[in-house]
């Protein structure tokens, strides 16, 4: 998928101890032991790795003053994502559009078909989208999406879901659009954790796709889904052992083409049916 457009890739390591709901529930890899393998997948693929600590304080203050317009001390939200992590793509490098996937996301695209550049012509051409993912789970027959309280419209005339929200998983983002929402207002948690914030540094401040929706929502830019069936994206969020075990069959399917019918405009990877669809 990277390999069809020309674009530098970095993998970007937050080399701070997880902490919050995210630190507390998900198994913890040794930093050593994530540097062999992707040094290993190195070999064949290319990409740098980048290593990125916000403890340092000089640096997460100017990065949150860019994006917040004050220098908050805040490095990650309540839940443990990283809020610096996630600013400083944006003000690393001056490219035109910003890719980023989560470590987990999977995706299917058909051969010849790149939803990356299909992305970037349609942001080039029309200036109310700010951002374009490819579609939430595989098709469904009518074009619906279950997407639970979130609401979308249907753009046939461009071929797009359009969205008000937006997710920090993966995303394609036009850049210079993105930093005219800035700078964000911060969310926290509760009338408390400002005043924290101030007094100790560590107010509990709401996750970045939160903060970033709030303004997409205050302002004329849309996130685009495209409607195409030639590309989806699936999010695990089941991490039990069988989904490991799984894994490689899953990824093959998803590559082929091939997943269960009720996984069908369904965004979250419907555990039960791939193992029933697999067996």
């Amino acid at each position: 998928m990277i390999e069809k457009v020309n674009c530098k890739v970095e993998v970007v390591l937050d080399t701070t101890q997880p902490k919050g709901i995210l630190g507390e529930n998900l198994t913890q890899s040794q930093l050593s032991n994530i540097t062999t393998i992707l040094e290993t997948i190195q070999k064949n693929h290319s990409f740098e790795i980048e290593y990125f600590s916000p403890d340092y304080l000089k640096e997460a203050k100017h990065l949150s003053k860019l994006h917040f317009g004050k220098p908050y001390g805040e490095t990650h939200c309540f839940r443990g994502y990283p809020l610096l992590g996630s600013i400083r793509q944006f003000h690393k490098d001056d490219s035109d559009y910003v890719l980023h996937f989560d470590s987990d996301m999977l995706f299917h695209e058909a051969e010849g078909f790149s939803w990356i550049e299909s992305g970037i012509e349609l942001m080039e051409e029309h200036d109310d989208i700010v951002c374009v993912l490819p579609r939430g789970g595989p098709p469904t027959s009518n074009d619906y999406l279950f997407q639970g309280t979130t609401d979308y419209r249907i753009d046939k005339r461009r071929g797009i879901y359009l969205f008000k929200n937006f997710t920090s998983r993966h995303y394609l983002v036009h850049r210079k659009r993105f930093l005219e929402l800035l700078p964000m207002k911060p969310i926290w948690l509760s009338w408390r954790e400002p005043i924290k914030s101030i007094l100790l540094g560590n107010g509990k401040m709401l996750c970045w796709e939160t903060i970033v929706e709030y303004a997409i929502n205050k302002s004329r830019y849309w996130r685009a889904d495209l409607m195409t069936n030639q590309a989806w994206s699936l999010h695990p969020a089941d991490r039990s052992g069988n989904f490991y075990k799984l894994l490689p069959k899953i990824v093959e399917s998803i590559n082929n083409d091939k997943f269960p019918d009720a996984q069908r405009g369904h965004f979250d990877l419907r555990l039960q049916d791939w193992e029933s669809f697999l067996a």
